[in-house]
């Protein structure tokens, strides 16, 4: 039976097709605001046009046209929910090649939460991408051959691209609290402004914060206690927009002159993105009750 987009909306909620559409319709929609404001902006694609050339790389302005067009197109698709083979391979041949291109020379591993003076975002943004978008062209790949609009939630195929996701995020996001951990005094400074703001317990709250996402991702990787995980992940995400990122919405390209600290909300929202599909995909199911009636019919 052919799945469609109304499918979609009255499927259990432990379909793992669901959770993995969800993955990619936000993805494709962060991926689709760089090209779309660069075209508002020309100028951003002639200073990526000048970079391309700084690699040695011909008609380094016309081949930046021909990447904006390309992750537009990539991105209508997956969002479209058609061709999303080609579109996931065609963001993810983009992205490996800004990573070689830019964030490979950047002296951080990290996009967000830059040191001081440190304004080239590491390539952590991407590769997280890659992997979301792996996962999704894993379970397309290999469903069978009745080609449906959405990758049916029993496939093997489906559950393996969700688990891809499942990793992916919290190795990834691990980075930000460990590295917190080694940087006290500006735990310090940021439990502060968070006292000061009107916080109890301002440093308090920031080193648990700390733990938390620790202790979530740890249990996101080990495969336990995933709701909870989950949940933990997601107070923090959305705390952490409202106080440190909300307006900017651009973590790498356009806005990258704001500077550390002032990094935008995509990298969080797409987080949130994949914890949240997450959560659906491993809410515990309720247990239903039979009378003998039920079980011999």
């Amino acid at each position: 039976m052919k799945r469609s987009w109304f499918s979609w909306f009255s499927s259990p909620m432990h379909d793992p097709g669901r959770s993995l559409n969800v993955v990619c319709v936000v993805v494709a929609t962060v991926l689709i605001t760089h090209p779309l404001y660069a075209f508002l902006h020309p100028g951003n694609i002639r200073g990526f046009g000048h970079i391309l050339q700084s690699h040695g790389l011909p008609f380094g302005t016309c081949l930046a046209w021909v990447v904006m067009s390309l992750q537009t197109a990539c991105s209508v698709a997956l969002l479209a929910r058609r061709l999303v083979i080609p579109a996931c391979v065609g963001h993810i041949v983009v992205l490996g090649m800004g990573i070689v291109l830019v964030h490979a020379h950047a002296p951080s591993w990290r996009t967000v939460g830059l040191p001081d003076g440190d304004h080239q975002p590491g390539p952590e943004f991407s590769v997280l991408m890659i992997a979301c978008l792996a996962g999704v062209l894993w379970a397309h790949w290999r469903k069978p051959k009745d080609r449906t609009l959405l990758p049916a939630g029993d496939d093997i195929s489906t559950r393996v691209g969700l688990e891809v996701i499942r990793l992916a995020a919290p190795l990834i996001l691990i980075i930000h609290p460990l590295g917190g951990l080694q940087d006290p005094a500006g735990l310090h400074d940021f439990g502060l402004y968070l006292s000061s703001i009107g916080y109890p317990f301002g440093v308090t709250l920031i080193w648990a914060a700390m733990y938390l996402q620790i202790v979530c991702c740890i249990a996101l990787i080990l495969r336990r206690f995933l709701v909870l995980a989950c949940l933990g992940h997601l107070y923090v995400l959305c705390t952490g927009i409202w106080l440190a990122h909300a307006p900017y919405w651009f973590v790498i390209g356009p806005n990258n002159v704001i500077g550390p600290g002032k990094e935008g909300m995509e990298y969080s929202v797409l987080l949130i993105a994949f914890f949240f599909s997450l959560l659906l995909a491993y809410w515990p199911r309720r247990q239903h009750s039979f009378s003998p009636v039920e079980e011999i019919a």
